[in-house]
């Protein structure tokens, strides 16, 4: 836009109340100033916000922009609301001892393993000699009873160890339950 005219007529395009004297004197006052000769969009723009007041409601591009904002929001506020709606349903299952945090349970599952393997070990080493004494009563073969034993004691964690799919019931939003692997 090269001359206020231009200015103006943009502006009442855009459903802003405006004359020429009002922006002369916005111009006169520095409120809106040219760049390279000309008035840009966006100053012009960014001066009708901060200055001016619309005829009667926006433009009904502006309006457009409105309506898109509206239905942006609405949607958001839904996806926010459904996701609050699931995060309570999870912390009331947990807090009545429905569900279980996954990584805690392979957590205590762990531990319990390492413990029960820990006293398998103990009872193998602690009571070889009993059981060399029961085979024969051959001391020397001790540690090769002690291997044996400790060999098998990994079988069995091995077993153990095994990744196992856990199912929890889950809630369809129709409260149907369904089986979900957890």
């Amino acid at each position: 836009m090269k001359t206020v005219l231009d200015v103006v007529t943009y502006l009442q395009s855009k459903g802003y109340k405006c004359g020429k004297s009002v922006v002369y004197n916005h111009v006169n006052s520095g409120k809106l100033s040219k760049k390279d000769g000309e008035f840009k969009a966006r100053d012009v723009d960014k001066y009708a916000a901060l200055n001016l007041k619309l005829e009667s409601g926006p433009s009904p591009s502006v309006q457009g922009d409105i309506e898109e904002l509206q239905r942006v929001r609405i949607e958001s506020d839904a996806r926010k609301s459904q996701a609050q709606a699931i995060h309570w349903e999870m912390k009331t299952g947990i807090m009545a001892g429905q569900l279980i945090d996954k990584e805690l349970f392979y957590g205590e599952m762990s531990a319990r393993a390492a413990i029960l393997k820990s006293d398998f070990e103990n009872f193998v080493r602690s009571y070889a000699t009993n059981m060399a004494n029961v085979v024969d009563g051959d001391l020397t073969k001790v540690p090769d009873l002690i291997e044996l034993m400790l060999e098998q004691v990994e079988v069995f964690f091995g077993k153990y160890a095994q990744e196992k799919v856990w199912t929890v019931p889950a809630h369809t939003e129709e409260g149907e339950k369904h089986e979900a692997a957890g």
